[in-house]
């Protein structure tokens, strides 16, 4: 019947069209990493009827469950009216290595309908994946770059320099570039710079199937006018990801200049302007002197000069410059003491190297008026003026001739400024006769007390001071400050030098009182002297009283170069220790490792032109011999900041290097020195072999492949090339990191050499190497491969670090939870503490249980008190409620208001008190009474009954109505 029913069906019935099945397309293609495919079904030319058909799968040159997923006899099904395409999906083998292209079918069969036999069968084509990663290079090895001349030179002109990647898109890869070193190059930072500063940002990027060009961001800086082409070049390291670096690996780029002419320069005297401006003229005295300055404008090309004529005087003279010195020059004119009044003429001439002359500013006048009338002068306390100072010290001869008009219109006298005084010591005091030197002069000088007292913070001084007929200048005279017997708590204390004269050839100026405060002058210990022993690894410190060493604080020394403007604070913590006090007025300090190298490789800090600084409250002293009636004058104040003290005497590292520790990882060999080692002694990384044995027998010399890894930069872990300096590590030149090439690594592996530690030997040149200080390496010259530590750590410390083949495990102390911290979890030798905050007890809750550093705080309600029961002391955080009894007789005034509820503090008021004793006689009936009526607190009867039934219970909670309590009627009281 089924088998007749089925022959019905597939018999078309007339004037219906259920339509035919086709593939449609009818082939496929697809790469095996998409993982499938979906072929389309078609019902075309009708949809009468529900319809459907078998779809199944047939091995071609792609073979089912090795190559694609089979399907077999997969049913597709159209409703009646029906006919949108329906989908096969086919899924592919992911694991299936496909190098070639691969086919297999799909077949249309046993359908409802027909099927349209040409498109009957779908053709799949399996496409294999191209795996390949790719080739990284430039799009050319030269770049040429043209900066259009409408760009403005103020803002840098941005290049972008492109990177291609060709051949294979696959997987993600990274690639370092940087600089290459080319002969007169452009220098970074100053002429071009990275749009990425920073080293670790310098990495193109492509993700997988990103084959685009990318750039690599540059700006470009010097801009200047005069500018000729320049040259730079950059280089690809080797990509990540098996990525092949291609040619070309490197790019010459240049940058085309502006090719101007460019000038030596236009020399013009002092103006203020170029080139309209006339020359600023200048007006002295006769026998002074003037500065005249020389301007070299519009280029800077060449050294040149620029001759000088005073006409009146036939003074003559040359300025120069350097080649792209463009600095003001200047030349004294002398005047002649005895010159009238005139105007003497300047005039620049004759310039050299094709340098020209600004004629609008080419000359210059100088007004000269007669010298004042001498007189007796007058006498001042003077300062040396800054002035002076610069014009002592200035390395221009000619700038001598100018100091004796310094105390013409710089003379130093001016207001009493205070003289502030910080420590004690032989101060200079200068006292000047100046504007005249007619007649001999005298003057006294003394000292008056303020606050301070001489003999005790100053020596008193009591002197004259004389000038002879036409003599005038300055006369020295010392002023002793004395330590005083106290300490510096006190506020600061003061005197006064006061000069005065009889003389009627002299008159006292404005300055001739002269405010000194000595503040900070006690018994307050200073740095004197200090010495260095680099050999020693030293530092000794001599104060001018006693200190305490153990109070030491090393992290306030600082050591510094003034003259190379370097300095290095010393760190306490984890390098310089403080040794036992031997002299009182020394302290002696351990360098550290750490503040050694730190010492060594600042440059230009190891020196004999060191100084040492301290910071405020360096270390702490005593005023045992302090003596004095003020309160607080005994009392030590911290530690003050002192003025730079220099290092002397200054002893170098006289201790030759050695080779402390090797290890080879199979791709970087580190070399740990003794020593801070100098690295313009290594030569070439070829004088370094690995051996196999402590005999050097068998034995690799690395190639200059090879190479030393820079200063400040750390290997990056990439096997095709070079390391780069994309991450900044510890500055220790303790330590040499060298990268061994691929090549050297293969020979070592060849030749079974250096493939464990005991087949690991580095043998080192016996000459050559030296550390900072100029010391030769000294041996031993061969070192076998150190085995790291990898023992358990000690208690109370856990594994910060485990040990690898050329480190060792790395212990901390374990952590101690802090103030309001416990332990989650305990230290165990894996792993730290791990603390967290401890519960906090909020409203209504107390800690039962306080938090130490081992357990949380157990927070618990707050007790409530009773009626009968009062608040002694509320409920707090950390402490729970106190109720006490309100059955009590000695209740305050605000306890009994909280009590007012209480029935056991109201029965204690009625309750009975003072019953006699049994058998008590009294003198008179009215002490009996005052007796009975001896209960202040109760107002109740007392029980008083033979059998003695209240005695044995006084504080019983009797009332009125109790039938042991008896009434008035048996005494006769109310109580």
């Amino acid at each position: 019947m089924w088998r007749r029913l089925l022959l019905v069906a597939s018999v078309p019935v007339l004037g219906l069209s259920p339509g035919r099945f086709q593939f449609f397309p009818t082939s496929y293609a697809q790469s095996s990493q998409w993982g499938s495919v979906r072929a389309l079904v078609s019902r075309a030319l009708g949809s009468d009827g529900a319809a459907s058909v078998l779809v199944s799968s047939r091995d071609g040159t792609a073979l089912q469950s090795l190559h694609y997923v089979p399907i077999v006899n997969q049913t597709l099904s159209w409703a009646d009216g029906v006919s949108d395409p329906l989908e096969v999906s086919i899924s592919f083998v992911r694991t299936a290595q496909v190098t070639q292209e691969l086919q297999f079918y799909l077949d249309l069969h046993d359908s409802s309908s027909t099927i349209y036999m040409p498109f009957a069968t779908a053709t799949i084509t399996i496409q294999p994946q191209n795996v390949y990663p790719g080739d990284i290079s430039f799009s050319a090895s030269t770049l040429t770059i043209t900066i259009p001349s409408s760009w403005d030179p103020t803002v840098p002109y941005p290049i972008n320099v492109p990177v291609q990647r060709l051949h294979g898109a696959s997987g993600h890869i990274q690639v370092p570039y940087s600089i290459l070193d080319l002969p007169n190059a452009a220098s970074p930072s100053v002429d071009f710079a990275f749009v990425n500063p920073y080293p670790f940002q310098q990495v193109l990027d492509w993700g997988d199937q990103d084959s685009s060009v990318h750039t690599i961001p540059l700006v470009w800086l010097n801009q200047a006018l005069y500018r000729q082409d320049m040259v730079f070049g950059l280089q690809l390291a080797a990509p990540t990801h098996n990525a092949v670096l291609d040619s070309p690996a490197t790019i010459q780029i240049t940058v085309v200049g502006p090719h101007n002419a460019v000038p030596a320069g236009i020399f013009q005297l002092l103006a203020p302007c170029f080139p309209l401006c006339q020359a600023q003229t200048y007006a002295a005295t006769a026998g002074s002197a003037v500065r005249i300055y020389v301007q070299r404008q519009q280029g800077s090309v060449g050294a040149v000069s620029v001759a000088f004529l005073v006409t009146e005087t036939n003074q003559r003279g040359t300025v120069t410059w350097a080649d792209t010195d463009v600095v003001d020059k200047s030349f004294v004119v002398s005047i002649p003491a005895a010159s009238p009044s005139l105007v003497l003429h300047v005039v620049l001439q004759t310039p050299t190297n094709l340098a020209t002359i600004n004629a609008q500013a080419s000359a210059t006048t100088i007004t000269v008026t007669s010298s004042p009338p001498f007189l007796g002068g007058e006498v001042d306390f003077v300062q040396v003026t800054s002035t002076e100072t610069l014009l002592r010290g200035s390395p221009i001869a000619a700038d001598s001739r100018l100091l004796p008009e310094v105390a013409t219109w710089d003379s130093g006298i001016g207001l009493p400024a205070p003289l502030v005084l910080t420590q004690p010591g032989t101060i200079p005091i200068l006292i000047r006769r100046a504007r005249g030197s007619v007649g001999a002069a005298t003057v006294q000088l003394q000292s008056i007390d303020g606050t301070a007292i001489g003999g005790v913070d100053y020596v008193p001084i009591n002197t004259q001071l004389s000038w002879a007929d036409g003599q005038q200048g300055d006369v020295t005279v010392s002023l002793v400050v004395l330590a005083p017997p106290y300490a510096g708590l006190h506020p600061p204390r003061a005197l006064t030098l006061v000069l005065s004269s009889s003389s009627a050839t002299v008159h006292l100026g404005p300055a001739a009182r002269l405010p000194v405060i000595l503040q900070g002058t006690a018994q307050m210990p200073r740095v004197t002297a200090t010495a260095l022993d680099l050999t020693a690894k030293t530092l000794r410190l001599t104060f001018s009283t006693a200190v305490v060493a153990a109070t030491a604080n090393v992290a306030f020394v600082m050591l510094s170069n003034p003259s190379t403007k370097t300095r290095v604070s010393l760190t306490p913590a984890s390098s310089t220790v403080v040794l036992p006090q031997l002299v009182p007025t020394q302290l002696w300090l351990t360098l550290g490792h750490a503040d050694i190298v730190a010492l060594e490789q600042t440059p230009g800090l190891v020196a004999s032109t060191m100084v040492v600084s301290v910071a405020p409250g360096f270390v702490q002293y005593d005023v045992f011999q302090c003596q004095t009636t003020q309160l607080l004058d005994c009392a030590a104040p911290p530690f003050q900041a002192l003025s730079p003290v220099a290092v002397a005497p200054f002893t170098s590292d006289a201790v030759a290097p050695t080779l402390v520790r090797f290890t080879y990882d199979q791709q970087y060999v580190t070399l740990r020195f003794s020593n801070v080692m100098d690295r313009a002694s290594f030569v070439s990384v070829t004088a370094i072999r690995l051996c196999d044995s402590i005999l050097v027998t068998r034995c690799v010399t690395l190639s200059r492949a090879s190479t030393l890894v820079p200063r400040g930069n750390t290997p990056v872990d990439v096997i095709m090339g070079p390391p780069t300096t994309s991450i900044l590590t510890p500055q220790d030149e303790t330590l040499w990191t060298i990268w061994v090439s691929p090549a050297d690594v293969a020979a070592l592996a060849a030749a079974a050499i250096a493939q464990t530690p005991a087949t690991s030997f580095v043998a080192l040149p016996f000459t050559g190497l030296r550390d900072i200080s100029g010391n030769g390496l000294q041996g031993p010259f061969v070192l076998q491969q150190a085995s790291p530590d990898c023992s358990a750590c000690p208690g109370a410390t856990f594994l910060l670090a485990a040990c690898t083949d050329t480190t060792d495990r790395v212990c901390s102390a374990c952590t101690v939870c802090g103030a309001d911290y416990f332990a989650i979890s305990p230290c165990t030798p894996t792993h730290d503490t791990a603390c967290t905050r401890c519960r906090q007890c909020h409203w209504n809750l107390y800690a039962s249980q306080h938090c130490t550093p081992t357990q949380d705080r157990v927070c618990a309600p707050c007790t409530k008190c009773t009626n009968d029961q009062y608040e002694f002391s509320p409920c707090t955080t950390e402490a729970n409620r106190v109720c006490l009894t309100c059955d009590s007789c000695v209740l305050n005034l605000a306890q009994q208001a909280a009590c007012k509820f209480s029935v056991a503090f109201e029965r204690r008021k009625r309750s009975p008190y003072g019953c006699p004793i049994v058998g008590t006689e009294w003198s008179s009936e009215e002490i009996r009474l005052q007796d009975a009526k001896s209960n202040t607190c109760g107002a109740g009867r007392c029980s008083c009954t033979g059998n003695g039934v209240g005695n044995a219970n006084p504080n019983g909670f009797s009332f009125p109505d109790d039938p042991r309590c008896t009434g008035p009627s048996t005494y006769g009281v109310l109580l």
